[in-house]
């Protein structure tokens, strides 16, 4: 590591990543529970899923904010060079991903004018009207985020258990060496 980058993430933004993998973990099951439900729960759980979804966008925009104003610990420089750039493809996109899904819900929902069914608890309506493109976008983009998310945590595990090389260290509250 650079002598003057830190060892591990600020503690704002280990929280901040912590809470920000609930949240997410949290939204998409929901949203995968909401596809086999029909009339007023799904109404309900959209609902949830819609205002938790925009607490989930403006978590991320204030670690966007952590993201740009503080020092990152830098990649470990006997990583192969593939796997740094692996690494910074796969952060890139766990940081764009979540923002497209709430950019996407929110222009559904207010633009399209979901929102009204939701409010109103129009299960018909919805269906009706909820196959718009920020609806398919959104779906895709779950999708994208689950495999960047499954690539995430492997990678991880990899760095703990098989190279036992700290990576994971530097997320946690957990003093280091």
């Amino acid at each position: 590591m650079t002598s003057n980058a830190p060892q591990k993430y600020s503690s704002a933004i280990i929280l901040l990543h912590w809470l920000g993998a609930l949240l997410i973990i949290g939204l998409i099951i929901v949203g995968s529970l909401m596809e086999d439900m029909t009339g007023a729960s799904k109404m309900q759980l959209l609902s949830f899923h819609y205002y938790a979804g925009l607490a989930t966008g403006a978590l991320f925009l204030i670690r966007l904010v952590f993201f740009f104003i503080n020092a990152r610990p830098a990649a470990d420089p006997s990583w192969p060079q593939w796997q740094a750039k692996a690494s910074k493809a796969v952060e890139g996109l766990l940081y764009l991903l979540p923002l497209i899904m709430v950019a996407t819900g929110m222009i559904a929902m207010s633009i399209y004018g979901l929102s009204s069914f939701v409010e109103s608890g129009d299960y018909e309506g919805y269906q009706a009207a909820h196959r718009i493109w920020p609806m398919l976008v959104h779906s895709l983009t779950a999708n994208l985020l689950i495999a960047a998310l499954v690539l995430h945590v492997l990678a991880a595990l990899y760095h703990h258990f098989v190279q036992k090389d700290h990576v994971f260290d530097r997320i946690t509250f957990r003093k280091t060496n």
